[in-house]
């Protein structure tokens, strides 16, 4: 049996789920208006999950956390959790994009032939973005972009992320999905796609800037 403990705290949205030979058997999530809650309601989360899995930490064959791009300080906490499980089970741990889990949660939501933008609010008119294949595949690495006038010439896009809202007006071709976070289960393709578990000592948040950096 694999199981696997998915984790997101990228976003707003606190999430947690498991899945079990590649199938997600229980999932807790909060949305946060703030985010300012992830630090008291993950580790509960977390506990709930692996309750409803019928599970406890030792089980677990792998725990998979978006590592970035996102909240500087829900990237942490995201990172913190995964690696306390761990240490002490010597679990393996794979760090999953977070725009890649958006891509995964727009291919969830509308089945479309377009290829797929990922977008995530960086403050400003800054977005954190990616482009992926309408198949999920990734088409280019993750960038740090100010919203520019010569978007309004970009071709047309399926786009999620909680970025999408502020370049809309400024892209006509840019079709909105409606996903503004992903959940957790959206990180179980990129956890079995992984090739190689994270070094926990090494181990980081990957911000594309820092707090406070302009592009």
């Amino acid at each position: 049996m694999s199981a696997l403990l998915l984790i997101e705290t990228s976003t707003r949205l606190c999430s947690v789920a498991v899945a079990i030979d590649g199938v997600v058997v229980a999932e807790h999530e909060e949305l946060d208006p703030k985010g300012y809650r992830h630090a008291e309601a993950l580790n509960p989360m977390i506990q709930n999950a692996l309750s409803d899995a019928g599970l406890r930490v030792r089980d677990l064959s792998g725990i998979a956390a978006a590592h970035g791009p996102g909240s500087y300080t829900g990237l942490r906490i995201g990172l913190a959790a995964a690696k306390g499980l761990a240490l002490p089970w010597g679990i393996p741990c794979y760090g999953v994009d977070s725009l890649e889990l958006i891509a995964e949660a727009v291919r969830e939501a509308v089945p479309s032939e377009l290829p797929i933008w990922s977008a995530m609010d960086a403050r400003r008119s800054e977005v954190y973005s990616a482009w992926f294949h309408p198949d999920g595949v990734r088409s280019s690495d993750d960038l740090p972009e100010v919203i520019e006038p010569t978007w309004a010439e970009r071709p047309a896009a399926l786009a999620g992320g909680d970025g999408v809202e502020k370049v809309l007006e400024h892209w006509p071709k840019l079709q909105d999905s409606g996903v503004r976070f992903a959940r957790a289960r959206h990180a179980l393709a990129g956890a079995l796609r992984a090739t190689g578990s994270e070094h926990l000592a090494t181990w980081q948040p990957r911000y594309l800037k820092m707090f406070g950096q302009a592009l």
